[in-house]
């Protein structure tokens, strides 16, 4: 039987990686990350694109040294590579304004969006709440993914996908 098909969006490893936060919120979304990365990940293919190469390994311009590029890269190749095909980025130009719900900053998020239904990812791990998991925009984007042929991936936290293989209902 095969695994479910997760999608790493770039905030993922943002979180996976970063200095130990200050701010309790960010400081749980580090531990919340880097435990899912330890304990669950074996229980899924994991996959990436291009976008969260060039997101994530950006060299030059205040960004991060070519050191900390390749050591990002070694942490990106524990996933698949998506190519980004011709029809990913037709789907995800309609996710982004005038017809879909994303502004036209939020270009790289349609793509991770298309990529993962394009390729029939059942998840997308992002901690991005701006653009990709929200209530408001999902509900749009999903409906323009169904009309273009693809199903959506359902958007979610580490967090939220944690509990995916408890299937017995809520521990009250």
């Amino acid at each position: 039987m095969s695994k479910p098909m997760v999608y790493l969006e770039t905030s993922f490893f943002r979180y996976l990686i970063a200095t130990p936060s200050t701010d309790p919120r960010k400081a749980d979304r580090q531990r919340i990350t880097r435990d899912w990365w330890q304990d669950s990940r074996h229980k899924y293919d994991l996959c990436v694109s291009k976008t969260v190469f060039d997101e994530f390994c950006e060299i030059g311009d205040g960004k991060i040294s070519p050191e900390e590029a390749a050591a990002r890269l070694v942490l990106l190749q524990q996933a698949e590579l998506l190519i980004q095909e011709r029809a990913i980025l037709e789907m995800a130009a309609l996710l982004v304004v005038p017809r879909g719900p994303l502004p036209v900053k939020a270009g790289a998020d349609a793509l991770h969006w298309a990529v993962a239904a394009y390729y029939g990812c059942e998840f997308v791990l992002t901690w991005n709440f701006k653009h990709l998991n929200n209530a408001s925009i999902k509900r749009r984007a999903e409906r323009i993914i169904r009309e273009y042929g693809y199903e959506s991936p359902t958007l979610c936290s580490p967090e939220e996908l944690e509990g995916i293989d408890d299937l017995g209902g809520d521990d009250v």
